[in-house]
């Protein structure tokens, strides 16, 4: 089988080596300015430096990079003995370390430029070698060889040949807009040719279990002939040892194509990461214009007023940057005229006489949201009653049981204000329909908070990018629809309770809220199900205006699809936002939330189901990864994403055991070497804690000692996988074994008993 292409990681292991050999800098330059003072503070020192040359060890192994891992490793070797006797540690010692990160970070720098010559560092290797043998030899231990470099015998220093210098790199292209829009379209069209390679695995393994299917029908019939020596036993043997053969070779051949579809899965997130980074400006292109214009504003209004700016430098979609800056302004404007006090209000209710307006950007995975906060006098219910009622909205009467949230969401009514006399600025809930109407056609959601006397906070709830949507696959009447993942709260299952006797009933109670409650098939005029199941399956999803229930057929599966936009007559079509294509080449609609929502609240009388029963998730099998190495952690996320396993990735130790507190897991795969929390203690932890001792570990290091195994398995791991012979098919088998398929069921994850899991993977 060929091996794992990781090339695509390259430039990441670039960066992380260099912050890395930055922090290995500073400790060993703390570490010798500080020889001899305190032993405490150079036993932490020494361990910092231990992780982090362990952590680049172990990212350069995985990444085939033998020179880095070996020299890495000899610096270890180095500060293990050091840890024992500090006397090692004089200026020869010293010396050499910093000669030894002078020659990595001449290493990496050339990683980076594309010239991949290895080191050639055999007088180094022999002169640690040297300085460790004595110290080695007073400890009673028998000394270590001297290493040879990677690659050549440890006697052979041979001459560097020099190379003409590269010619100065270009840090700035000018490219037509056309071409990087070209550029731009054909990424998610690479997309979509790896979903393809997916069905197509499933369609070959479909054929694979038909073909051994048949070969054994043959071996039956060529026992039931009884006469082996006749003519049609032997053809029935023939044709048997052929089958047989096939088979073999359909299997191989199945083993190199996942293979091939894994690193093409790598390759395409990795020209889809690019692309979309191509397209990408910073939210300062739009932030930076606010300063002056909050200030001219403030003079204005008469009122004194600090803005804050955070997350400048958050990188948005170029298309969706200019489409929100008119929202942002109508936000802006809304905040300064009606939320903030004037100097003198503000004193009299106890408040600094300067209002706080704070404008920040943060990304949150593959959603970025944007935020403008006052600490003002908020927004005035009785206020927003009124102007309901003066705009034909709603009656005093229908609002007499709407919560608060429900009455702030009347802002984004048109032409909504809570003045009897809105300003030329702005009003609160004029412009603010703008603001809604801009936001979901881009495919986001607006969230408002308010707290009488205390402020408002608006959030736009955006994607990263508009050419690749997350959704969620659901059938309805044979037929499969998407629904944007962003708007979907929860998925679960419903027992139709007493359903003969609220067949008019167009609502439930799902966790305490009164929702409108519809089938899907009913809201696009679809003939029903021909088989009504015991349970129905229905998914909360969250609109502008509220939530809703949909009743589906089925809940499939989540992708990212690359996003279409409707044409000709299609464009009028209310209830979809857009269209897709599957792996296996099929059109799905993506379907307009807040217009089924209006269809759902608005349509007459329909069979429902007026009482929720017991809620159970549909769900992928989830992953939590704990590597403080991001090459490391984002190549096995990206294998276990690829495979069908939900993956999040912490950074340390004590992130991942709080992680796992926060939702259900069903696996965890550790590295040893971490801060605030090494692997060893972390699964140490897990096993101890009633509620996660259950989900199985897999710890994943470049620790080969046989005294290392063997604490992995006493602490309670399921596996122990080196890094060192690292191998995707490897992990994938080794996640299988213990928690089963990607996709998982209603039904609980099967696992393999705490002992019969405990088996070594190296």
């Amino acid at each position: 089988m060929s091996p794992l292409d990781t090339s695509a990681f390259i430039g990441k292991f670039v960066d992380e080596a260099r912050d890395r050999l930055k922090g290995l800098s500073a400790e060993v330059l703390g570490l010798e300015q500080a020889a001899g003072t305190d032993k405490a503070v150079a036993d932490t020192a020494i361990g910092e430096v231990l992780r982090q040359a362990h952590s680049l060890k172990g990212s350069a192994l995985m990444l085939g990079l033998t020179d880095i891992s070996h020299l890495a490793h000899q610096l270890e070797d180095l500060f293990v003995v050091a840890k024992r006797d500090p006397r090692l540690l004089d200026s020869r010692a010293f010396d050499l370390v910093f000669g030894a990160l002078d020659l990595l970070s001449d290493r990496i720098e050339r990683l980076g430029r594309g010239d991949a010559t290895p080191i050639d560092a055999a007088d180094l290797y022999r002169e640690m070698a040297a300085l460790l043998v004595p110290a080695e030899a007073a400890a009673g231990e028998l000394p270590a060889a001297a290493p040879a470099a990677p690659g050549r015998a440890a006697r052979e220093t041979p001459e560097v040949v020099s190379t003409r210098p590269l010619p100065g790199l270009r840090h700035s292209l000018r490219v037509p807009m056309e071409k990087l829009e070209g550029l731009t379209n054909l990424a998610p069209e690479l997309v979509l040719q790896s979903l393809k390679a997916s069905e197509r695995h499933i369609e070959l393994r479909r054929l694979e279990t038909r073909l051994s299917r048949l070969r054994d029908r043959v071996r039956e019939a060529r026992l039931a002939s009884g006469d082996s020596t006749s003519g049609h036993a032997a053809d029935l043997r023939e044709y048997a040892d052929s089958l047989d053969a096939i088979c073999r070779r359909m299997r191989a051949f199945l083993v190199d194509f996942s293979d091939d579809r894994v690193r093409l899965n790598l390759i395409t997130e990795e020209l889809r990461q690019n692309v979309i980074e191509l397209t990408m400006l910073p939210l300062s292109t739009v932030f930076d214009a606010f300063p002056r214009s909050v200030r001219d504003l403030a003079r204005t209004f008469d009122k004194e007023v600090d803005l804050t700016i955070r997350g400048r430098e958050t990188e948005l979609d170029k298309r969706i940057i200019e489409q929100i800056a008119e929202p942002l302004v109508h936000m802006i404007r809304n905040a300064l005229d009606h939320g903030l006090e004037t100097p003198a209000e503000r004193i009299e209710s106890g408040k600094p006489a300067t209002g706080q307006l704070l404008l920040s950007a943060e990304q949150q995975g593959n959603r970025i949201l944007v935020a403008v906060r006052d600490d003002g006098r908020g927004i005035d219910a009785g206020a927003l009653r009124e102007a309901a009622v003066r705009c034909g909205i709603a009656s005093a009467a229908e609002m007499e049981g709407w919560t608060p949230q429900q009455l702030v969401e009347i802002i984004f009514q048109p032409g909504v204000s809570t003045r009897s006399s809105a300003t030329d600025i702005s009003g609160r809930g004029v412009g603010m329909d703008i603001v809604k109407s801009v936001v979901v056609r881009l495919g986001g959601t607006v969230r408002v908070q308010s707290e009488p006397g205390r402020g408002t906070t608006v959030v736009l709830d955006l994607p990263l990018s508009l050419a690749l949507l997350r959704v969620v696959l659901v059938e309805a009447s044979d037929e499969i629809f998407a629904l944007p993942t962003a708007s979907v709260r929860r998925i679960l299952r419903i027992a139709p309770i007493e359903l003969p006797r609220h067949q008019h009933a167009t609502s439930a109670e799902i966790g305490g809220e009164s929702m409108p409650l519809m089938a899907l098939s009913a809201l696009l005029q679809l003939p029903p199900a021909a088989i009504v199941e015991s349970h129905q399956t229905v998914l909360v999803a969250e609109a502008g205006d509220g939530r809703f229930g949909l009743i589906v057929d089925a809940v499939h599966e989540e992708q990212e699809l690359v996003f279409k936009e409707l044409r000709g007559p299609l464009r009028s079509q209310r209830t979809f936002a857009g269209a897709a294509l599957l792996g296996n080449g099929d059109i799905v609609p993506i379907l307009e939330v807040q217009a089924l929502f209006e269809l759902a609240a608005q349509s007459p009388a329909e069979p429902a189901v007026a009482a929720i029963g017991p809620r159970v998730a549909v769900r992928r099998c989830k992953v939590l990864l704990a590597d403080d190495s991001l090459v490391a952690g984002e190549l096995q996320k990206n294998i276990l994403l690829a495979a069908g396993y939900e993956t999040d990735l912490a950074h340390d130790g004590a992130e991942a055991f709080e992680l796992l507190h926060q939702k259900e897991w069903d696996l965890l795969i550790t590295d040893v070497d971490m801060p605030h929390l090494n692997g060893f203690e972390l699964t140490a932890r897990v096993r101890a804690d009633e509620r996660l001792r259950d989900i199985p570990v897999i710890i994943v290091t470049g620790r080969d000692s046989i005294d290392d195994r063997r604490r992995g398995f006493e602490v309670g791991a399921d596996a122990y996988v080196l890094k060192r012979e690292f191998d995707q098919i490897q992990l994938l088998d080794t996640v299988r074994q213990l928690i089963g398929r990607g996709a998982a069921s209603n039904a609980a994850v099967p696992r393999l008993p705490r002992s019969a899991g405990q088996t070594t993977h190296d």
